[in-house]
């Protein structure tokens, strides 16, 4: 039996956690094409060995300007077009791979199960939607509008979600949303929401309750809420963006002008008090550490109240070392024990110092245990001081 040649096209960025998971679900497919938008995180190399061509092209914010470009790069008779966070599951597969001994449509429209921030709800506003994404070669156009870039030529006959689903792992968390949000409604050339409406205050409560009330069983403070308070603020930010359009404003050219006026008044009211300037370099600093987790502070914690501890044990022997400078006959050994005394009274004071402000940190919550240690280890620090008195030598 005659089976038509099926070419998966892939296109990818920065997804090195799901690469491997959409790619491997697509061994049966004659050819499989990955076009890869410059990735920098490893997409390309767990690519290699799944692959039968890993083409790299430059970065752009969306999909849709690059989807004409990955389908002229395979060669099959069919295509199935994914993105990298979209994955099969085997039951579709199997059934794509079955459908094309004797194809019932030129398109086909998949089901595509959403995962937002790690869970799916049956019940959502998004299950089922619908994707035509299974097409012979020439049944589709492509164009650059951000959710509106593939046109059927034909009418997409729905798979039944019962033969297999998309997986679409697309945002894992608020920031990924917030994230795709920003970048999506930054395209001029996307599909809007709310052109008719002009009252924003009004189109922002409709938009929220039409989200939340998809699903009106769900609780205040239930994922699928949140879920659909995350669907109006993109509605919220692209009607948003869409007035701030229609009303030419232009904040960074605003900006510009204000920061040209502001030089130039500098420039001329500030001429009698300004003074000369070095010419600066720049330097290489190493950044900061960042901030510890608090499991790390409490284990810095401990590690400090060893380290004062070592400290304080050490600077028992100045007493005994004053003793031993003070009956030493020869200038340069009392000069040395000199010396070598004031840095253990230095340490000394160091570790008193740091204690003092361990005490005063709002870290030292981190346990009553931690502060017993401390507190015989300021005990040890009065009893060394009584001894540490001045050295003074008879000539």
């Amino acid at each position: 039996m005659h089976r038509e040649t099926l070419s998966a096209v892939v296109i990818s960025c920065n997804r090195a956690w799901a690469i491997e998971t959409c790619l491997g679900a697509l061994s049966f497919a004659d050819q499989v094409v990955l076009v890869d938008k410059s990735s920098t995180d490893g997409t390309e190399t767990r690519a290699l060995g799944l692959a039968d061509r890993v083409i790299r092209v430059p970065w752009t914010p969306t999909v849709e300007e690059t989807r004409g470009f990955a389908v002229a790069q395979s060669s099959g008779e069919w295509v199935l077009l994914l993105d990298d966070d979209e994955c099969l599951d085997p039951g579709l597969a199997r059934f794509i791979d079955a459908e094309r001994a004797a194809p019932r449509a030129e398109v086909y429209a998949l089901a595509r199960r959403e995962y937002i921030m790690g869970f799916h709800d049956p019940g959502a506003y998004y299950w089922p939607e619908f994707h035509p994404r299974l097409f012979r070669r020439g049944a589709v156009r492509f164009g650059a509008t951000i959710h509106a870039g593939i046109h059927p030529c034909a009418t997409p006959w729905q798979v039944p979600p019962s033969e297999g689903v998309i997986h679409h792992l697309s945002h894992r968390s608020v920031a990924d949303w917030v994230e795709k949000t920003n970048r999506y409604t930054s395209r001029p050339d996307r599909a809007r929401v709310g052109l008719e409406r002009r009252d924003l205050a009004a189109f922002a409560r409709d938009s929220i309750a039409r989200w939340c009330n998809a699903r009106p069983a769900a609780a205040g403070d239930d994922p699928t809420q949140a879920v659909a308070l995350l669907r109006a603020s993109y509605d919220l930010i692209d009607r948003l963006k869409t007035w701030e359009e229609e009303r030419g404003l232009d904040g960074a050219a605003a900006f510009g002008a204000i920061c040209a006026g502001l030089r130039a008044a500098c420039a001329v009211q500030l001429a009698p008090i300004a003074r000369a300037h070095e010419t600066a370099t720049v330097e290489d600093l190493a950044p900061p550490a960042s901030p510890p987790t608090e499991t790390g502070r409490i284990a810095a914690l401990a590690a400090m109240v060893a380290a004062l501890r070592a400290e304080l044990t050490a600077s028992g022997s100045v007493a005994e070392a004053r003793r031993a400078a003070e009956a030493c006959a020869h200038a340069d050994q009392a000069a040395a024990l000199r010396a070598a005394l004031a840095a253990v009274e230095a340490r000394a004071a160091a570790a008193e110092a740091a204690l003092a402000a361990l005490r005063a940190s709002h870290f030292w919550r981190a346990g009553a245990p931690l502060r017993r240690a401390v507190d015989a280890a300021r005990g040890l620090v009065r009893r060394v001081q009584p001894s540490s008195r001045p050295i003074t030598r008879a000539v």
